[in-house]
C-alpha cells in the first residue's frame, strides 16, 4: 500500500471507517518488530519493503491518531522510534491495548519482553513455529530414546546458561545426556550479534548469566533481561574472538524467564524433603510436587497480568487426571514489579480464581501451600 497516498485522505472521508482495535494494532506492531528483528539478526539488509505487520500497524495507528486529533508517525522509521518510547509518553492514547505506561516495545534497539508477549497474541507465527519446532524435535528425540533426563538437561541448560562460550558449548555437547540433542542445541544458540561486542569483548550479567549489551558510548552496559534478578551485576567477560553464543530471543523470553522460577521452586521443595519433578512426562507441566496425590504447576513470567489472562482464556494447561491440585504460579520477579499481579490476572481470567480447578498463586504462596501440606503429613 502507498502510505503517502493513503495519508492524503481527509479526516471527514475516514469517519465512516471503524476505528481499529487498539489491542490488535499494538499486537500487529509488536509482531512486525519481531519479524523485522529476526530478519536483521539473520543478516538480511535493513531495506524496503518492511514487514507487512509494520506497514499495517502504521496505517491503523494513523486512523487512531486522526480520530484523537493528534499527529501520527510519518513513516515506519518514525513508528519504530515511537516504539522505543514508553507507552505513557505516546501522544496517541491506547487505553484498551493491555499495556502499562512504563512498557515499551523496543529497548536499546532490541525487542522487549513486552514486545514478545504482545507479538504472540497476534501470532508471531515465525517465532512460535521456530520455538515449537525446536522443542518438538527435542521432545521427539528424547522420547524415542526413552531419555527424559536428556530433555530435563536440555531445558536446564537453556535456563542456567542463556549465554555460553563456544568451548563451553562444545563441552556440554559432549555430555551423553545432551549429545542426542546436539543439533537442536546448536540451533538454539547462534553466535552473539556484532552489537553485543565492545572493544572486542562480550560481557555477561552475573544476575541472569545473559549478556550485558553496550550502549552507544561503548562504555555503558545494560542487562538485556528485563526480569533479571540482579541486573547490572557484572559477570564474566569473554574475548569475542573465542566465540560466544546467545540463546535465541524467544527462548530467552519463554524458557529462560519462567525457568528461573521453576528451578527455584524445585530446589525449595526438595529442601523441604518433598519429592519434586521438573517438566515431567516431557513437559506435561512445569513442576510436579508430592508423589502421592500430586500437585502440578505451570509457571509464568509474563510482565503484564492482563495479557497473561487473555492468553490463559484462550488456552489453559491440561491438568493430569491424577493431580489433586493445579496452579498457575507467577514468578517472584513479576509479583515484585506488579504487586497486584494475582488480583489483576484473576480479573482478566476468572478461570484461575480460588475455587477453580486451576488456581493462580505467587511463587511464595505456592511454596507456603506445599510447606503447609508437608508439615501435616505423618
Amino acid at each position: 500500500m502507498d502510505v503517502s497516498c493513503f495519508c492524503l485522505a481527509s479526516r471527514e472521508d475516514l469517519q465512516p471507517v471503524t476505528t481499529p482495535s487498539e489491542r490488535i494494532v499494538v499486537a500487529q506492531l509488536a509482531s512486525g518488530i519481531l519479524e523485522y528483528g529476526n530478519a536483521v539478526t539473520a543478516g538480511a539488509a535493513a531495506r524496503l519493503p518492511y514487514p507487512g505487520n509494520l506497514q499495517l500497524a502504521l496505517d491503523r495507528l494513523t486512523l487512531i491518531a486522526w480520530r484523537q486529533g493528534v499527529g501520527p508517525p510519518g513513516s515506519v522509521v518514525e513508528l519504530l522510534q515511537l516504539a522505543s518510547r514508553p507507552f505513557g509518553d505516546w501522544e496517541i492514547r491506547l487505553p484498551d491495548a493491555d499495556v502499562d505506561p512504563e512498557e515499551s516495545l523496543l529497548a536499546y534497539g532490541k525487542p522487549t519482553a513486552t514486545c514478545e508477549e504482545l507479538g504472540t497474541l497476534r501470532g508471531d507465527v515465525e517465532g512460535e513455529m521456530r520455538e515449537n519446532a525446536l522443542l518438538r524435535a527435542v521432545m521427539d528425540k528424547t522420547r524415542a530414546a526413552g531419555a527424559p533426563d536428556s530433555y530435563v538437561a536440555f531445558r536446564r541448560l537453556l535456563i542456567e546458561r542463556p549465554a555460553i562460550t563456544a568451548l563451553e558449548l562444545d563441552t556440554k555437547l559432549a555430555d551423553p545426556a545432551l549429545a542426542i540433542v546436539a543439533a537442536e542445541l546448536r540451533q538454539a544458540y547462534p553466535e552473539v550479534p556484532p552489537e553485543a561486542k565492545a572493544d572486542g569483548i562480550v560481557r555477561t550479567c552475573a544476575g541472569c548469566n545473559g549478556l550485558r549489551l553496550p550502549l552507544d558510548d561503548d562504555r555503558t552496559f545494560v542487562c538485556e533481561d528485563e526480569s533479571c534478578p540482579a541486573p547490572g551485576t557484572p559477570g564474566r567477560s569473554h574475548p569475542a574472538a573465542e566465540g560466544v553464543h546467545w540463546l535465541r530471543r524467544e527462548l530467552r523470553t519463554f524458557i529462560t524467564g519462567p525457568g528461573r522460577a521453576e528451578l527455584r521452586i524445585a530446589e525449595a521443595v526438595a529442601a523441604m524433603g518433598v519429592p519434586a519433578q521438573l517438566w515431567p512426562d516431557f513437559d506435561s507441566c512445569d513442576v510436579t510436587v508430592f508423589a502421592d496425590r500430586p500437585w502440578v504447576a505451570d509457571v509464568k513470567a509474563w510482565r503484564n497480568p492482563t495479557r497473561l489472562g487473555r492468553s490463559l482464556r484462550e488456552k489453559l494447561f491440561t491438568v493430569p487426571p491424577d493431580a489433586e491440585r493445579a496452579f498457575i504460579v507467577i514468578g517472584r520477579e513479576q509479583v515484585k514489579a506488579h504487586p497486584r499481579y494475582i488480583a489483576l490476572l484473576c480479573r482478566a481470567c476468572p478461570d484461575v480464581k480460588p475455587g477453580k480447578r486451576v488456581v493462580a498463586v505467587s511463587e511464595k504462596q505456592f511454596l507456603d501451600y506445599v510447606r503447609e501440606r508437608a508439615e501435616k503429613q505423618p
